[in-house]
């Protein structure tokens, strides 16, 4: 069993649920694609994208050098490796876990796009610790971009059977409404940055940013 750093029990099942493999991209993930691209701001960047979805994000950002992408579903695994994107690398692994990752990517990377920074979080221990762990692998003016709707969801993951015309009876992956307190406020992103010592940035209306100075 997988567990975060205070114990609770993570989703880390690689059966092949459907997930976001076969679905349309948020609009969330969108915006922060264009503002990287209409800024140009990726151009020889490294870059990990935690829930990588139907890969759109690596399939539309431009002139990046690398991008890692992170998913707890292995139909988007399968699919992404299926597309053959240059220099773009997908690992299974749930982003509260403690399996050594962020540890050996310490000053690795220029940008990480989480639109659902804390959406997913198990426990207040467990977020916290994500962050720190962003904020050490993270280069010197690196950039952590959230969403701010994405800061407004609280969900859990659980697999669930399902029916449809096409694929008949299957497996997904359906999020529910989780813990409150995993909708993320603006001022808990100042007191992190603070903490931190990263800057808070609001590029615009739709997003967060920590800046390492």
């Amino acid at each position: 069993k997988t567990k975060c750093i205070n114990g609770c029990e993570l989703f880390n099942d690689k059966s092949k649920y459907l997930y976001w493999e076969d679905r349309n991209v948020s609009t969330d993930e969108v915006e922060i694609i264009n503002f990287l691209n209409k800024n140009e701001l990726c151009d020889n960047k490294i870059i990990l994208h935690i829930g990588i979805g139907n890969s759109y994000f690596a399939s539309n950002i431009k002139k990046y050098k690398k991008v890692d992408g992170i998913s707890i579903s292995t139909n988007e695994i399968n699919y992404a490796k299926s597309l053959q994107i240059e220099n773009y690398r997908v690992i299974f692994f749930n982003k509260f876990s403690n399996n050594g990752f962020f540890e050996n990517h310490l000053n690795h990377y220029d940008f990480i796009i989480d639109t659902n920074i804390k959406s997913f979080t198990c426990c207040q221990i467990a977020f916290e610790n994500l962050f720190l762990n962003y904020s050490l692998t993270l280069k010197k003016n690196g950039k952590i971009f959230t969403s701010k709707n994405g800061m407004n969801w609280n969900r859990v993951v659980r697999p669930v059977l399902s029916f449809s015309l096409k694929k008949l009876f299957h497996k997904r992956l359906k999020e529910f409404d989780g813990p409150a307190n995993n909708k993320l406020k603006v001022h808990e992103c100042i007191e992190l940055s603070k903490k931190h010592d990263l800057e808070f940035i609001e590029p615009n209306n739709s997003q967060i940013a920590f800046f390492k100075k």
